[in-house]
């Protein structure tokens, strides 16, 4: 379903973390990679432009072990004012249909799990976007980290607010489905919507069984619940009792604004999920 794959890198100990997994990304339908590299010009990155040989037999050995699991792998180390705006270009260069980016920044500031660049891409992005849960494991400003490897697609939650916003969410779930073990399919009822509309419930359920049959159509196994709360704890919570390997949820979710804002479900998740989380732009077709 996504042939290319561009993983953005920024040659820290963090994001080195990236390349560590390749089962999930070759379960989604990856045969090729983009490993892209951007310096921030004006920026101490720790390595420069300048040293772009240094860069290039860092991602070249990066490669390597890639390249003999069978994927094609592409490096692209580039200089630019925006980094975010440069990853972007590049994946349309390379014709990507996913992009891949750690969830914090070079800094590792504890406690800010959505880094200033990632935030950026996503918002910006018409691609969707995996964002990678990179742990922090050092102790007293110790940068080591560790990324939680799954054996593949055991099991995909696919959270939905059946809006039309949701829909290109339900499409990609559904394309993903005859890869994954089970699919978790989890619509949230605010105690708002219940007190707006007593029937909400209902309706929504009749909604989740509708997709449902679509994603099992797909070729998947599924399993569709109704949750009470706030959306993005009660899917974080979902994903974690079911132990998911995946979290896939619309870019923008109801009401939301031309200004491409990542919707507020979507940011709030990505902050607590601790695991990845696939965010999908609503379709151009669609809009």
């Amino acid at each position: 379903m996504f042939r290319t794959a561009l993983i953005a890198l920024d040659h820290s100990a963090t994001q080195g973390r990236l390349l560590d997994c390749l089962t999930e990304l070759r379960d989604m339908g990856v045969t090729r990679l983009i490993l892209t590299h951007v310096v921030k010009t004006g920026y101490g990155q720790g390595a420069s432009y300048g040293n772009k040989e240094a860069l290039e037999n860092w991602l070249a050995g990066r490669a390597t072990p890639m390249r003999e699991a069978g994927l094609e792998v592409d490096i692209d180390i580039r200089a630019a004012g925006e980094v975010a705006k440069d990853i972007l270009q590049a994946a349309k260069e390379h014709g990507a249909n996913l992009i891949v980016i750690g969830s914090r920044g070079q800094n590792m500031i504890r406690g800010l799990f959505l880094g200033t660049v990632a935030r950026e891409v996503i918002r910006l992005s018409r691609l969707p976007v995996r964002l990678e849960w990179i742990e922090v494991t050092g102790k007293d400003g110790d940068p080591t980290c560790e990324r939680t490897c799954h054996a593949g697609l055991r099991r995909l939650l696919l959270a939905t607010d059946l809006s039309l916003e949701a829909q290109a969410a339900e499409t990609a779930a559904a394309g993903l489905a005859r890869h994954a073990g089970v699919v978790d399919l989890v619509h949230v009822v605010s105690p708002d919507e219940t007190a707006r509309y007593p029937r909400w419930s209902v309706m929504a359920q009749a909604a989740l069984d509708n997709i449902a049959h679509e994603i099992a159509a797909a070729g998947g196994k599924v399993e569709a619940r109704l949750a009470t709360g706030k959306p993005s704890e009660e899917i974080a919570r979902a994903a974690a009792e079911r132990d998911a390997d995946l979290i896939v949820v619309g870019k923008h979710g109801q009401g939301w604004v031309e200004s491409m804002a990542i919707g507020s479900t979507a940011a709030a998740l990505c902050e607590i999920a601790r695991r990845p989380v696939l965010m999908v732009p609503l379709n151009e077709s669609e809009t």
